[in-house]
């Protein structure tokens, strides 16, 4: 754009400039001379090169425009300085500020191409200057309008004829993310809204350009609530077709304005933003539906470019306990660490669909729709349902229920011996996981279980001690009971003349922690030939588990038959005390075999559209009959 089209049809303006600047501008071209120095000359007629100062800022001239060019004599970059203090006035009340323009916009500011302030607030300046009173209001702003036109009044018209279609490019992406405006991402299929704080471009080595969205967003943790900061990359390869346009809404993050929701969307997730920040500290919580679990690098995994392999959030179905601890979450996974700015009127629309927590199941840490979390319903008759000689079943009430975690221990040697270990051994299916489930039930604690298989998942040493004290820590932290099933290896005598210095150092690691852990643990086991010296001295209490007897078998059909919906089933009072549940005792099964045939036998009746009754259960144990035959039992 040369100067005088940037004079053009001011004259036509009556009233007088700016005392503070002269509403006209000064045009700069930049090149280079033979010897590779920088050449400036104003763009009036007939000028030669003058003297490069460069000191926009103390123009007397509305606005300073400076083209540096190539080697080629094509434009490479564009600089505007503006000095007008009435268009400053315009740009305090219209944008405020910007976070790419290190301005408040009350003195001289430059912007530089493309002029992403420019095109987001074309709209709104151009309101501004049609409403202004002033005319040198309006004179100024004209003159900043006709800079605007020359530079980007093509550009912005394909553009808008783009985004009439609802597509944009993966170069020009950067448009339909104003800072400020609200934005939607989706976890889960649930809605979250963001602020777009700022955009950027990058390359990653292996997946090629992407685009970041910087965004802002209401967190909450332990100690605040207020704004946090996250960021998506938008990879071309991913959603872009080369320079092809990609429809906005498929985008992961798209403005707020391309979505089909209406103001029922603010509504919607300001009350389960008040239902996130219910859910902060450490938390016992039921949940039911779908949810996401973090899944990092495995251990001996290494590559120069490990940030094109971060962690990564894998959906899985959750049903059951789960412990709410971000503390602890991030504690374990610096790269997750949010800071979070206390702010006097938080936004708790903007608030995560999610919060952070322990799958007691799956023992990996993972994000749970909030929606989808409901308070724990502890069963308050679970000693009565534990089918356990009464002596055994008093004795580990007692124990259980009398157990108290030390509070605010100040050493190791404080916590020594303050634990209760209960080691259960007998037939599989006789009730030893449920004499912690219930255990845990009854005390409303959170139950832990885990096992060797899981501690020395990666056959290290090092890799076991680091996982047993984690889930020694968590036991500790939430109050939690610990179950380590299939204890076996824990529990045999040490042989040091045999091949098995290996495992004696796991049960050494093992029994140092165990002996400073001052929280509940139960050890499971099917066999027991021999017990180890140290690992018996740290036992508090031993019970013996066998195959349940007949009046046993009774009363494990009878609960297990009255925990089925009264409306799924035509089994009744009669049936469980008659001479059908003789006929059901008959089978000489464990609890866990009568839990599966009678699982299985409802599932045969859903299907059938009936109701269970005790010939779905007959046919169920006539087939599990067989197979017993077939494998020798």
């Amino acid at each position: 754009m040369t100067s005088d089209q940037l004079h053009a049809n001011h004259e036509d303006d009556t009233e007088p400039a700016s005392q503070d600047s002269i509403c006209e501008p000064k045009v700069y071209h930049h090149t280079k001379n033979k010897e590779g120095r920088d050449q400036c000359k104003e763009q009036v007629q007939d000028s030669e090169p003058t003297k490069n100062s460069e000191d926009d800022e103390d123009s007397p001239y509305a606005l300073i425009v400076r083209r540096r060019f190539s080697e080629k004599r094509e434009v490479e970059s564009t600089t505007v300085c503006v000095n007008s203090p009435l268009i400053h006035k315009a740009f305090q009340d219209v944008i405020g500020s910007y976070p790419t323009v290190a301005s408040d916009f009350k003195t001289s500011f430059k912007l530089e191409s493309p002029f992403q302030i420019l095109l987001h607030y074309w709209d709104p300046l151009e309101a501004y200057r049609d409403d202004a009173d002033s005319p040198r209001m309006r004179q100024h702003l004209n003159l900043l309008f006709r800079f605007m036109e020359e530079e980007m009044g093509p550009e912005r018209r394909t553009l808008q004829h783009m985004l009439q279609k609802q597509m944009i490019t993966f170069k020009q992406a950067w448009v339909i993310y104003r800072p400020g405006d609200l934005v939607v991402s989706e976890v889960l299929g649930k809605s979250w809204l963001s602020r777009v704080e700022k955009v950027s471009y990058g390359t990653s080595r292996n997946r090629g350009p992407y685009v970041t969205i910087h965004m802002k967003y209401c967190d909450a943790n332990d100690d605040a609530i207020g704004e946090a900061q996250r960021s998506t990359n938008i990879f071309q390869s991913d959603h872009f077709a080369s320079d092809h346009p990609a429809k906005i809404k498929r985008l992961p993050v798209y403005p707020r304005k391309f979505s089909d929701r209406g103001p029922d969307l603010e509504i919607e997730l300001l009350e389960r933003g008040k239902k996130f920040i219910t859910n902060r500290g450490i938390l016992t919580k039921d949940y039911d539906g779908v949810a996401e679990w973090l899944k990092e690098p495995p251990l001996d995994f290494f590559d120069p470019n490990m940030a094109d392999y971060p962690p990564i959030w894998l959906p899985f179905t959750e049903t059951g306990r789960v412990v709410l601890d971000r503390k602890t979450f991030e504690e374990d996974n610096y790269s997750h660490v949010t800071m979070i700015e206390e702010v006097d009127d938080p936004e708790l629309f903007l608030c995560p669909p999610y919060a952070l927590g322990y799958s007691t199941g799956r023992k990996e840490w993972c994000r749970y729709l909030v929606d989808n979390l409901r308070d724990v319903t502890w069963k308050e008759n679970a000693w009565s349902s534990l089918i356990l000689d009464q002596e055994q079943k008093q004795v580990l009430k007692a124990l259980v229920m009398s157990h108290k975690h030390p509070e605010r221990v100040r050493s190791l040697s404080e916590q020594k011996g303050k634990g209760l270990v209960v080691l259960l051994h007998g037939t599989p299916g006789s009730g030893k996981t449920l004499s912690a489930e219930t255990a845990a039930e009854m005390s409303k604690k959170a139950l832990l279980s885990t096992s060797m298989s899981e501690l020395n998942r990666y056959d290290r040493a090092y890799a076991f001690e680091h996982r047993l004290k984690q889930i020694l820590q968590y036991a500790t932290t939430w109050n939690a009971i610990i179950l380590f099933d299939e204890a076996d290896v824990f529990l045999e005598s040490r042989d040091m003349t045999s091949n098995s210095t290996t495992r004696s150092a796991l049960v050494a690691v093992f029994l140092k922690h165990l002996e400073y852990f001052s929280g509940i643990v139960f050890l499971t086991t099917n066999r027991l030939s021999s017990i180890d010296a140290a690992m018996k001295s740290r036992i508090h209490l031993s019970l013996s588990f066998g195959p349940p007897e007949a009046d046993v078998r009774r009363q494990i059909w009878k609960q297990n038959l009255e925990a089925v919906p009264i409306d799924e089933t035509e089994i009744g009072g009669k049936e469980l005390s008659g001479r059908a549940a003789d006929d059901l005792i008959h089978h000489k099964l464990n609890g866990r075999e009568i839990s599966n045939a009678l699982n299985t036998a409802r599932t045969l009746a859903r299907f059938e559209e009936v109701k269970l009754s005790l010939q779905h259960i007959e046919t169920v144990l006539k087939i599990g009959q067989t197979f017993g035959k077939h494998i020798g039992a």
